[in-house]
Parts: C-alpha cells; structure tokens; sequence
C-alpha cells in the first residue's frame, strides 16, 4: 500500500516538475529569450535617438545644409547642453577637471601658482578649485545671454585681470587654457565614451568657446587665420587644438613648480577617499596622463597592471553603456550647484566628488548613510570646518584677498557683455 502511494507521489511530483519545466521553456522560448537578445539593440537605438534629434533640429552638416558656417553661441550652447548633462556628463566632467590639471605642466602658469599659493597649498586648494567650478559651472550651464552668464565671466575677468596687468598671466598662457578647456572634453569622449562626438557637436565646442574667449578679452592672432576670420566652429576648433599641441611641445617642461601645483591638485581629488585606498588611486591618477604631461608635472608612470585595469574598466564602461544602460532622461540631470540664491542671497554647490566646498550642510548631507560612513572613514562632509557651508555669492569668489573687491568692475564687464554677447555668431564679425 505504502509503495503505490510512494509510487504515486513521485509520479505526481514527476509530473508536476515536468510541467513547470516545460511551461518555463515555452515562457524562455518565447519571451524572456527574445528579451534579452532584443535588449541591446533597444538600448542602442534610444541612446543614438537623442543625437539624431539634434542634427535633425539644426541642420548643420545635413544634406539639406552641408556647411557649419552661421552656427549661433545660443545653438552652440543647446547641443552642448545635452552633452554635458545627458549624455557624458561624468567624462565631460573630467575632461574640464584634467584641463585644469593639464595646465600644471606649464611652468609659466604653475610659478604663478606657486608664488600665490593659490592652487600649491593645501590649506587653499579646496576653495580655489570649488572656486573656480562654480565659475565654469555657470559658463557652460547657463544661457550665452543671462545675467548669470555674465556675472561668472565678469568676475572671472576681474580675477584674471590682476595678474595680467601686472605682467604675470600671458595671453598664450590665457589662450593655451581656453584651449584645454575646448580639446579635453572632446577627448576624453572620444577616447573613453560609447561613441565620439560629431561634427556637429565638435563645432558647437568651436563657437562657444570662441565667444568664452572674446568674453574674456584674450586674442587668437597667434592662429592661422585671425586675420581672415574663421569659416565655422570647426575650422576655430581645429586651428585652436592645434596651437596648443605645438604650444606644448615647446613649453610643457619639467619643473618642480609644476610637481608642486600638480600633487596638491591629486591630493584633493584624492581628498574623498578612504586612506587604505589612496596608495592605489594615487597610481591609477597616472594612467590616463600622456607621456608629455606626466614627466612635465614629474609623476610616477602608473604600473603596467594599473594602466591595463584602468583602460580595461573603461572599456566594460563603454560596452555597458552603449548596449546595457538605457539612455538618461531630462530630469535625471545632476546640477552642480543652485540656480538661483536662497532668502540670503547665498548659492550651493550640489555635488562634489573631492572636499565638501559650499556645501549645505542639511540632514542627509552631514548625517545620512553615506555621510555617516564617511565620517568613519576619516573623509571631509559638508559643515566640516573650512568647507564653507554657508555657500558662495559670485561677486565674493575667489582668493580672500579679493573677497569684497571688483564690485565696480564687474559692473562694467557685465555691461559690456550685456551688449556685445547676445547668443549670435561670433564669427560674423572679427
């Protein structure tokens, strides 16, 4: 008796098992298996969607129009806008931060560093480098024509225009940055992203950082052709690249200012790291660097294992991203600081990746899961001390020495930015 129902049970259970399996065959066969594989593409089609939709929008470079020529500072600005906020933000990111680090090998610019200790003492690295994020920030982030706009470049100038009257910033120096701050982005996308940039795209580069340029008041005549004009972004953005790659043959030398500049500038980027990690980072930090660069700022060369892991992991990125990720969508951007002030006047930055700089310091931000582990891992959060927590007004920025100063002359910049910046081309007049 006990045997028959033995005997049916497992025929039952064999049954039922049998079942299950075939029914999760067929859902496999017929679902989840045509998922998977159609996946990919779907990705990659939506993440191609977005840069379809701009070359349909403005044109340039279409059979309908094949020239760049007329392309305006407001369009410029609008195709850089998505590049910078939806579709390769972290590597725009660091193609400015690297621009920055890149100037380091310069020793005309670190010796000015050095001797104002601006970016080469490590009491003042974190507030001159939030400094000038939150400048740059509103550059790129706000409209050609806002007060905002203005407002970061008339103070920026003002910073700038100390030194230069006083013979210690060159315009190649000014005209070798603006260069950086053109070619790295581009780059770094090109190297490391799911796909490279456009022409369109590149162009756009071209014409928002010649106005940037003209709104700084430094002069191209050392460029092929100042003196004819520039056809479109491109050609601006090709002659540019190419100045600067010659300008750093020449002058990108080794030099212990540039060491002195260029360690306390990875010690902040390093600053948000737990300890038992930074011996690591410090080697990954010389991967990426070009022959040129790292022996001019006198780095270490990475191991051969960090520079394979390194580039292998920003492969897996690519792969990821360009076949795995679904593209961002518009209200996933992730400003880096506050539009518009606070009751006080006051503005905060809203994401950092080295010392807390101008950061509120709320609930979450000091006493949350990832500040608390932080805490414990001996690394800075918002409120800490000299992280300046009550955050920053644009006309205050800068070194404390001008901290109250340049009220008036921003005035006059804003002014005549007012007027002569209003979105348009700036190649149409020389």
């Amino acid at each position: 008796m006990s045997s028959n129902l033995s005997a049916n049970a497992f025929a039952k259970f064999s049954t039922t098992s049998v079942q299950h399996f075939t029914n999760f065959s067929w859902l496999w066969s017929r679902y989840l298996l045509p998922a998977m594989i159609a996946y990919p593409f779907l990705c990659s089609f939506l993440r191609l969607r977005r840069i379809k939709a701009l070359q349909a929008k403005f044109k340039y470079g279409t059979p309908e129009c094949p020239s760049y020529e007329g392309m305006t500072v407001q369009e410029a600005h609008d195709i850089i806008e998505p590049i910078s906020d939806l579709e390769f933000p972290a590597l725009f990111e660091k193609g400015l931060q690297f621009a920055l680090f890149r100037t380091y090998g310069i020793p005309t610019i670190s010796e000015l560093l050095v001797k104002t200790t601006q970016l080469a003492a490590t009491k003042n690295v974190p507030k001159r480098y939030a400094d000038t994020g939150v400048l740059l920030a509103d550059m790129y982030a706000a409209e050609p024509d806002s007060d905002r706009y203005r407002a970061a470049n008339a103070r920026l100038n003002y910073l700038h225009g100390h030194y230069i009257k006083q013979g210690k910033i060159s315009n190649d120096d000014m005209l070798y940055t603006l260069s950086l701050f053109l070619n790295q982005p581009v780059e770094w996308i090109n190297r490391y992203e799911w796909r490279q940039l456009t022409e369109l795209e590149v162009c756009a580069m071209g014409v928002f950082h010649k106005a940037m340029g003209d709104g700084m008041q430094i002069s191209f005549e050392k460029l092929p052709s100042y003196s004819t004009g520039w056809k479109d972004g491109l050609q601006f953005y090709h002659e540019l690249d190419a100045w600067a790659k010659e300008y750093e043959k020449k002058y990108m030398v080794p030099d212990k200012k540039n060491y002195d500049t260029a360690v306390e500038t990875r010690k902040l980027l390093l600053a948000s790291q737990p300890d038992f990690m930074k011996g690591a980072l410090t080697k990954i930090v010389s991967a990426p660097l070009d022959d040129r660069l790292r022996e001019a700022i006198m780095f270490k060369r990475a191991p051969a294992s960090y520079s394979a892991f390194f580039n292998g992991f920003m492969e897996v990125r690519r792969f990821y991203l360009r076949y795995l990720a679904l593209p961002r969508l518009w209200f996933q951007t992730n400003p880096f600081h506050t539009k518009e002030p606070d009751k006080k006047g006051r503005r905060y930055v809203l994401k950092w990746d080295t010392v807390p700089m101008y950061v509120k310091p709320t609930l979450w931000n000091r006493w949350g899961p990832g500040a608390a582990i932080g805490a414990l891992l001996g690394i800075p959060r918002p409120g800490d001390e000299g992280t300046y927590p009550d955050g920053f007004v644009v006309e205050n920025v800068g070194p404390s020495v001008f901290v109250g100063k340049g009220t008036k002359e921003m005035e006059v910049t804003k002014e005549k930015l007012k007027k002569e910046r209003t979105g348009g081309c700036p190649f149409a007049v020389r």
